[in-house]
């Protein structure tokens, strides 16, 4: 584990306005900012019945964008969503979504990767702790932390169902996984993560420093 290097927060962008001053303290504090009814209850819908449209396009059946869950034909996440869908492309383009990253990041952004993980609550395999940075850091070859990941939630959240988990400071420590990346690795973490996790004893030295976090809430 080492400690982060770059800044959270970068100014001189071209937004100065989307998040206000307790938003930015608390992304620089925390990692993370969960924001309600960001899109209105039809636009989820919308993208909700597209994605439903693309999981049973036989056209994707076979494409390394369709990953299935462990042991079934059901979908577990699709890639490059936004070079599939209009939908999600212009979700991809949405300034509500853009202009958050423009000002955290200080400058203009791309994308560096869009995926809908449709992984079904109880019944789906788990995604194991991981931090995007370290795996687009060494298989990609991304160079510095100057990125943020950016979720939509299309289903409600609940503490019961499986949501997504965070660790509050982990954004502020960089932590390298042991072992050798294995070719075409990314086939196979998808549907499960052997390489590229982080060992016990750092997660459990993040957790006890930050504590773990789950944005619950609706659609």
């Amino acid at each position: 584990m080492s400690e982060r290097l770059d800044p959270v927060l970068h100014a001189g962008g071209p937004v100065h306005d989307r998040l206000d001053e307790a938003d930015l303290a608390q992304f620089d504090s925390h990692g993370y900012l969960f924001v309600e009814s960001l899109f209105s209850p039809a636009e989820v819908r919308e993208l909700s019945e597209e994605l439903r449209k693309l999981a049973s396009d036989p056209r994707l059946q076979g494409r390394e964008e369709r990953i299935t869950e462990p042991g079934s034909d059901a979908v577990r996440s699709i890639f490059r969503i936004h070079k599939l869908s209009r939908a999600f492309d212009w979700l991809a383009r949405d300034t509500r979504l853009l202009d958050v990253a423009r000002q955290i990041l200080g400058s203009e952004v791309y994308l560096h990767q869009s995926r809908a993980n449709m992984k079904p609550g109880f019944t789906g395999k788990e995604f194991y702790w991981h931090s995007d940075f370290e795996t687009w850091h060494v298989e990609d070859g991304m160079p510095r932390m100057r990125a943020l990941s950016v979720s939509l939630a299309l289903t409600e959240n609940y503490d019961f169902n499986g949501p997504l988990m965070v660790m509050s400071g982990s954004h502020k420590t960089y932590v390298s996984c042991v072992g050798e990346t294995p070719e075409d690795h990314y086939k196979q973490s998808l549907k499960r993560q052997d390489y590229g996790v982080p060992d016990e004893e750092s997660l459990k030295r993040l957790a006890d420093r930050g504590g773990i976090v789950a944005p619950t809430g609706p659609a």
